[in-house]
């Protein structure tokens, strides 16, 4: 099992980040590897076990489920449904903490667990998804910054 985290934090309050991050479907909006995103079904709607299409720049598509879904907590969790990744049981959380103290300062934790089809690609992969997660959080900067 591969396991990638990453914490970074985020000049804005953790409502504000929570407020682009918990929009499931709208991805494309901050994640600049996604040229394309939305959530299947009918209208739209947001809840666990939603799923959401994503384009990516090469053409490939991502399906995501997501798992769960926590305003309280701020955090939500998603699998793969459909991957061009060689990976299996693709699990990913992201979470947005409140920094104590300080009004406009949160910090994001992101996470994914999977396992790789290939022995000895787990490094790859794993720098690979950490890649992802890091240019996620980039963009999400972005938005927050405004």
């Amino acid at each position: 099992m591969v396991l990638v985290e990453y914490s970074a934090g985020l000049p804005c309050s953790a409502e504000q980040a929570w407020k682009v991050l918990r929009a499931f479907g709208g991805i494309a909006d901050w994640h600049p590897a996604i040229v394309k995103s939305g959530i299947e079904g009918e209208a739209g709607i947001l809840g666990v076990g939603a799923v959401r299409r994503l384009a990516l720049g090469d053409g490939a598509v991502l399906r995501e489920r997501l798992t769960e879904f926590d305003d309280g907590l701020r955090a939500l969790a998603y699998v793969f449904e459909e991957s061009p990744l060689p990976v299996d049981g693709y699990r990913a959380k992201v979470r947005v903490d409140e920094v104590a103290g300080l009004v406009e300062r949160c910090e994001v934790r992101w996470s994914a667990r999977f396992e790789v089809r290939e022995v000895g690609t787990e490094g790859e992969f794993e720098e690979s998804v950490r890649g992802l997660i890091v240019q996620g959080h980039e963009g999400l900067e972005g938005v927050v910054r405004g």
